[in-house]
C-alpha cells in the first residue's frame, strides 16, 4: 500500500545548520509530518515522481555463476537496499560478447550477456536504467554467492501503479435486494466468466460468437465481451501501449464481474496478453466464478491465418507493441481449460467448451 506523507525537516550529520534540500549521494535522515509504517527496502519519493511497481520486468544481466541460470530457477534480487525472490520466466537471448550476435538458447553461461524476464511474487519499485540508473540496476544472488547483476528494461510491460491504486474515498457498498441465489433460481443457472486468452488469430472470438449462439439455444443467459467491440465504446480512449492495454483488461474485468454477478455467463474474448492482468480480473470477478480459457494456437498457425492482417503488418513496421512479435504475451500457468484450435477444429472445439460449461453451470427449471 501506498502512503503520503509531507517532509518536516531534513537531518544531517554534524551540520549545525538547517537543512532546506538534499541532493542524489548526501547521506541525510528526514522526519515526516505523519507517522508511517517504513520496512526496510521500501522507496520514497516525490509523488509527482513515482517510481514503476511491478512484478515483472525485461532485463539485460551479466551472469556470474558457476551453474547456468535456467528459466524456472529461482534467485535473490537486491535492488537498492530492497531484497525479495525472483524467478527466472523466460531467456530471450544470450549475446555473444565476441561478436554481439544474439542467439535464443535455454540457459546462460558464466561469463555471458543475456536478455531476461523476471517475476517476483511481491512488487517492486523501480525503474528502467534508461530513466533512472541508480533504481534500474540491481544484482542477483543464490545463497550467499552473487551471481549477476542488469539493467532494468521495462519495454513491452506496463507500470502496474495506476491498476493497483485507488483515488476514491469515503464509499459505501450498497447491497442488493435480490441476491444472486434468486437470480440463479430466476435465470435457472448461476453466474460466472470464461476468460479467452490467446494470441490474435487463434480464434477467441471465433470460438466465443459461436459458444454464446449454442448456449443461448440451450437456455443460457449468455453475452460476448469482444476486445474490437469493447474498444469501440467503454475503452475508446485506450491505445495499445502497454499502461494502456493493462487498463483495458482492468475495466473489462470490472464489468464481466457486474454482470457476472447479474447471472450472466460472461464470454470475455481478449489477447491479455499480461499474466498479472488476467489473475488482476480473476480477482475481481472471484476465483469460483472465473474460469480461463486458453486458446493456444501457436505464434506459425495464428500468423499464417492472419485473418485481420495484422500480422503482416507487424512484420512490416507498421503496427507498435503487437502481441507475439514486438510485445510479450505471458501464457496462463494453470487454466481452467486450454482449447488447441491448431490441432481441434471448430466443432471438436465447442463441444469441448459445451462440455465444460455443461458440466460447471448446470440449467436448472426455474420457479
Amino acid at each position: 500500500p501506498h502512503a503520503h506523507a509531507r517532509i518536516r525537516s531534513i537531518e544531517g550529520w554534524s551540520i549545525d545548520r538547517q537543512i532546506l534540500s538534499a541532493e542524489a549521494g548526501e547521506p541525510v535522515g528526514i522526519t515526516l509530518e505523519d507517522q508511517v509504517f517504513v520496512e526496510r527496502g521500501e522507496t520514497i519519493s516525490h509523488i509527482d515522481d513515482a517510481p514503476i511497481e511491478t512484478n515483472v520486468f525485461r532485463a539485460r544481466i551479466f551472469w556470474l555463476g558457476a551453474s547456468p541460470m535456467a528459466v524456472r530457477n529461482r534467485y535473490t534480487l537486491r535492488i537498492g537496499t530492497a531484497e525479495t525472490d525472483v524467478d527466472v520466466e523466460r531467456i530471450e537471448r544470450v549475446v555473444d560478447t565476441a561478436d554481439l550476435n544474439a542467439a535464443a538458447t535455454e540457459d546462460v553461461p558464466r561469463d555471458a550477456v543475456a536478455d531476461v524476464v523476471l517475476r517476483s511474487r511481491a512488487m517492486l519499485a523501480l525503474d528502467a536504467a534508461s530513466d533512472n540508473p541508480r533504481t534500474g540496476r540491481f544484482v542477483l544472488a543464490d545463497g550467499y554467492d552473487i551471481v549477476g547483476g542488469g539493467l532494468i528494461d521495462m519495454e513491452g510491460y506496463p507500470d502496474q501503479r495506476q491498476l493497483i491504486t485507488r483515488r476514491s474515498s469515503n464509499l459505501t457498498a450498497v447491497e442488493h435486494a435480490v441476491t444472486e441465489e434468486m437470480r440463479a433460481v430466476r435465470n435457472g443457472h448461476r453466474g460466472g466468466v470464461l476468460w479467452f486468452t490467446g494470441l490474435s488469430g487463434a480464434g477467441k472470438s471465433t470460438l466465443a460468437i459461436e459458444l454464446e449462439r449454442r448456449l443461448f439455444q440451450n437456455g443460457y443467459l449468455v453475452f460476448v465481451l469482444d476486445g474490437d467491440n469493447v474498444r469501440n465504446g467503454l475503452n475508446a480512449n485506450l491505445g495499445f501501449s502497454p499502461d494502456d492495454r493493462a487498463e483495458n483488461i482492468r475495466r473489462v474485468g470490472e464489468v464481466a464481474s457486474l454482470m457476472a454477478q447479474a447471472g450472466f455467463i460472461v464470454l470475455s474474448a481478449f489477447i491479455s496478453p499480461y499474466r498479472s492482468d488476467r489473475e488482476r480480473a480473476r480477482l475481481a470477478v472471484g476465483n469460483d466464478r472465473f474460469h480461463e480459457v486458453y486458446v493456444s494456437a501457436s505464434l506459425d498457425v495464428c500468423e499464417g491465418r492472419d485473418p485481420k492482417g495484422l500480422y503482416s503488418r507487424a512484420r512490416a513496421g507498421e503496427i507498435l507493441d503487437f502481441t507475439g512479435i514486438s510485445a510479450p504475451y505471458e501464457p496462463p500457468e494453470a487454466c481452467e481449460i486450454e482449447i488447441d484450435t491448431g490441432n481441434l477444429d471448430l466443432n471438436d472445439s465447442l463441444e469441448k467448451l459445451l462440455r465444460y460449461v455443461e458440466q460447471r453451470f448446470p440449467v436448472t427449471p426455474g420457479t
